[in-house]
C-alpha cells in the first residue's frame, strides 16, 4: 500500500507507518483475509489523523506528537526467562504471589512456559496467544476484535490495531464464574529500547463473572515505548471486574486504550493504579448497549519527579435506566503532571440514566499541576447526572492534630495521603488486591508497608 512521505508528517509518524510497511507481511495472520483487511483499514485511519497534539481537543494535555521524537523497533521476543524474584522487583511482593491464573507477556509475547493456561482452561474458560489465533480467528474472536466500541478518531487505538503483535484472547462461556482472578502481567525485556502493541480481548458472555487484573511492570529495559490495548465485550448479566497497575520504568513511554460495551443488566467495574512511566495517557471508552446496566471506572495515580500521567475517558449512555460512577484521585509531587478529562454522554434515548464524576488532586508540591476537564452531555431530559473536581494541599489542622497525637511529621502526612487514595481503592472488590494497593502507597510515601 502507498504510505509516501508527507511534507506534514513528523519524523515519529512517518517512521510509524515505515515500521508497518516493513513488518506488515511477518505481522501475525499476515495471510488471512479478515485480520489484514483490519490491519489496512488502521493503518489507513492512522495515516489521515497523524500523532495527536495539542490542537486535538483530547489532547490539549498531552501533546505526543511533540513528546515521541522517533519511533523504536518493534520488540522482539527472545525468551528471557523470568524468575519468581523478578517477578516481586517489577510487580512488587503481594501482586507477585496474588492467587490467580497466571498469564505472562514477555516482550510482546504470551509465554506458556510462565503462565498457567491449563488451570484456566480446567475452569471452564476458554484462552490462547491472540497471536496464535489470529492466523484463523474463531467466530467470537472475529465478533469483538476491534468491533467493541470502535472509535474512528483515536490514533493510539488505529496503531494498535495495526501493529498488534501479540496478547491474550480470552471467553469467558455462558454461566461461567471464576473463584480466582485472571492475571494478565505484561514485563518489557533487557534489550535495546524498543516499541511493543499488544492487544487483549475478552469476551464474557451471558451469566459469566470474573475479575481482571493487568500489571505493568519492567525487567530493566530503558526506553520503552508502548501500546496497550484490552476490549472487553460483556454479555447480558455478566460481571467483569477489571483492573490496572501501572509500575514500568520511569523513562518509558505508556499509551493505554481499553474499551467496553455492556449488554442488559450487566456491570463494568474498572480501576486503574499509575505509580510508572515517563509519560502515561489511559483512554477508556465505555458504552452501554443494554438496559440495567452498571459501571464504576475509577483511578488513583502516585507521581512524582517530572511524571506525567493523563487519564482519559468517554462513558455512553445509549439506552435507558444504566448507572455510571467515576472517582479519580492524583497525588502529585515535585514537578509532576496529572490530567483528568471525562467525559459523560447521554443519548436521547438514555432516559432514567443515573451518572456522577469525581476528580480530586492532593498537591504535594507547589510547582505540581493537576488539570481536569469533567464533561457532560445530556441530550435526554429524565436523568440524574453531575460531576466535580477539587485539589488542594494537606490539611494543615488534620495535620496538627495528628502530630499533637505524637506522630511524627513526615507518618502523619503518610497517613493523611493514604487515607486520601485509600478512598479510590475501596471500589476494588478483591481484599488482597486492596491491600497489596496500599502496601504498594506506602511503599511510594516512603512508609513502612504493613
Amino acid at each position: 500500500m502507498d504510505l509516501s512521505v508527507q511534507q506534514f508528517r513528523s519524523k515519529a509518524e512517518q517512521e510509524l507507518l515505515d515500521l508497518y510497511a516493513k513488518a506488515e507481511n511477518a505481522l501475525p495472520g499476515a495471510a488471512n483475509p479478515f485480520v489484514a483487511e483490519l490491519r489496512k483499514t488502521a493503518i489507513k485511519a492512522y495515516a489521515g489523523l497523524g500523532l495527536p497534539h495539542r490542537r486535538v481537543e483530547a489532547w490539549k494535555y498531552t501533546d505526543l506528537r511533540a513528546r515521541l521524537e522517533e519511533v523504536n523497533p518493534l520488540i522482539v521476543a527472545l525468551g528471557a526467562s523470568v524468575s519468581e524474584a523478578e517477578f516481586e522487583r517489577a510487580l512488587g511482593k503481594r501482586i507477585a504471589a496474588l492467587p490467580a491464573y497466571r498469564l505472562v507477556l514477555v516482550e510482546g509475547e504470551l509465554r506458556v512456559d510462565l503462565s498457567d493456561m491449563a488451570g484456566l482452561g480446567e475452569a471452564g474458560a476458554e484462552v490462547g496467544s491472540l497471536a496464535h489465533l489470529l492466523e484463523m480467528p474463531p467466530e467470537w474472536l472475529k465478533e469483538a476484535l476491534g468491533q467493541v466500541n470502535p472509535r474512528e478518531d483515536d490514533a493510539v487505538l488505529a496503531l494498535n490495531t495495526a501493529l498488534m503483535t501479540g496478547g491474550v484472547a480470552l471467553r469467558l462461556p455462558r454461566g461461567l464464574t471464576l473463584q480466582k482472578p485472571i492475571h494478565i502481567v505484561h514485563l518489557d525485556g533487557t534489550g535495546q529500547p524498543a516499541s511493543t502493541f499488544t492487544r487483549n480481548v475478552i469476551v464474557a458472555e451471558e451469566g459469566a463473572s470474573a475479575t481482571v487484573l493487568e500489571s505493568y511492570g519492567t525487567l530493566g529495559m530503558q526506553g520503552l515505548q508502548r501500546n496497550a490495548v484490552t476490549e472487553v465485550k460483556l454479555g447480558d448479566k455478566s460481571a467483569i471486574q477489571h483492573i490496572k497497575l501501572q509500575r514500568e520504568a520511569t523513562d518509558t513511554i505508556h499509551l493505554n486504550v481499553w474499551t467496553a460495551s455492556i449488554a442488559a443488566d450487566a456491570r463494568y467495574n474498572a480501576f486503574q493504579f499509575s505509580l510508572g512511566a515517563a509519560l502515561a495517557r489511559n483512554q477508556l471508552y465505555v458504552g452501554f448497549d443494554g438496559e440495567g446496566s452498571a459501571t464504576d471506572v475509577s483511578g488513583a495515580d502516585l507521581l512524582r519527579g517530572k511524571q506525567h500521567c493523563d487519564t482519559t475517558l468517554i462513558v455512553e449512555h445509549r439506552v435507558p435506566a444504566c448507572e455510571s460512577r467515576e472517582l479519580f484521585k492524583l497525588v502529585l509531587d515535585d514537578e509532576a503532571r496529572g490530567i483528568f478529562q471525562g467525559k459523560v454522554v447521554v443519548l436521547p434515548d438514555a432516559q432514567k440514566t443515573d451518572g456522577k464524576q469525581m476528580a480530586q488532586a492532593l498537591l504535594l508540591s507547589e510547582t505540581a499541576e493537576f488539570d481536569s476537564k469533567p464533561e457532560l452531555e445530556i441530550f435526554a431530559d429524565d436523568v440524574v447526572c453531575g460531576h466535580g473536581a477539587t485539589s488542594g494541599q494537606i490539611d494543615d489542622e488534620l495535620l496538627f492534630y495528628l502530630e499533637s497525637r505524637g506522630l511524627p511529621e513526615q507518618e502523619a502526612r503518610a497517613l493523611l495521603i493514604q487515607a486520601f487514595v485509600g478512598e479510590a481503592f475501596a471500589v476494588v472488590e478483591n481484599e488482597a488486591l486492596q491491600e497489596a494497593f496500599a502496601a504498594a502507597s506506602a511503599e511510594w510515601l516512603g512508609a513502612p508497608a504493613e
